[in-house]
């Protein structure tokens, strides 16, 4: 694989990205309301744990045989709190009983020429559902698992789907949850649809940005580390160079962006990698 090159006054960086980075606990994304009244806004439960801003990223590995080759593949799962013992509720925060969300996927930021993909179950050789950087997708997919009739529990929690990206690099994906019941005031839905949740994502593993801090003599580098992974940010004056030196300490990965200070001369051309040191 190629490495990613970024530039920042006169300072560059690169990532030493593997294909074969280790699997990561993959999270729930859960659908519910701000209430059970009719019109109440249906919300994201978590989005605090996911939402752009909490410097969450979800890794994806390059895939190279098999069902997803080609791709960048990786997943967090999209489900909806239950209301019933059934399905192992009642859950705080769940939507009313008859609620039937639907997902909805727009690609807000992303590498040029880049594509965010969604792999229903059955998908076999490409992603159900692709959209372009700027792109909402037209057609939704399925979170709730029963089927939306008076009273049915709004749960679901559907494995074996995937998500994917084309190119290399950090892509921010909007998720809406959209209720389609039929069970609101005059047949429509009983809650509105979910404000657009930002979520960052990244094909490989990224430095997101680098940047000189003049007044106090150093430089801060950002990248994204994928959880139960070791990292060592490191620095050289040319790409033609193999004498790579540390720049800080190593750093443990959580899937969330990390930010290491690096003590060196501001105004000076200089490259950045981050190599994975564990396991």
């Amino acid at each position: 694989m190629k490495p990613t090159l970024m530039k920042s006054a006169l300072i560059c960086g690169l990532v030493l990205s593997s294909p074969f980075l280790c699997a990561q606990d993959h999270g729930h994304l859960n659908a519910g309301a701000v209430g059970t009244n009719v019109n109440d806004q249906a919300n994201w439960n978590n989005a605090m744990d996911f939402i752009a801003s909490s410097g969450y990223v979800k890794t994806f590995d390059y895939t190279n045989a098999g069902k997803y080759a080609g791709y960048y593949q990786g997943n967090i799962t999209l489900a909806a709190l239950p209301q019933t013992a059934a399905y192992g509720g009642p859950t705080a925060g769940a939507a009313s009983f008859g609620a039937l969300f639907l997902g909805r996927i727009s690609l807000l930021f992303g590498p040029p020429g880049g594509t965010f993909g969604f792999w229903e179950t059955n998908s076999t050789t490409a992603p159900t559902i692709s959209v372009g950087v700027g792109e909402t997708a037209t057609n939704l997919f399925r979170i709730t698992q029963t089927d939306g009739s008076p009273g049915a529990d709004p749960f679901g929690h559907i494995h074996g789907r995937r998500m994917s990206t084309t190119k290399p690099g950090i892509y921010q994906v909007g998720f809406q949850a959209v209720d389609v019941s039929t069970n609101g005031i005059g047949g429509g839905p009983i809650h509105p649809p979910s404000a657009v949740l930002p979520v960052w994502f990244q094909a490989g593993v990224n430095i997101g940005s680098v940047e000189p801090d003049y007044l106090d003599g150093h430089v801060h580098v950002r990248f994204g580390a994928p959880a139960n992974t070791t990292w060592q940010l490191e620095s050289c004056d040319s790409l033609t160079s193999t004498d790579w030196q540390p720049a800080g300490a190593p750093v443990t990965g959580q899937d969330y962006f990390i930010d290491v200070m690096h003590e060196g001369n501001p105004g000076a051309n200089r490259f950045y990698r981050v190599r994975r040191l564990t396991p």
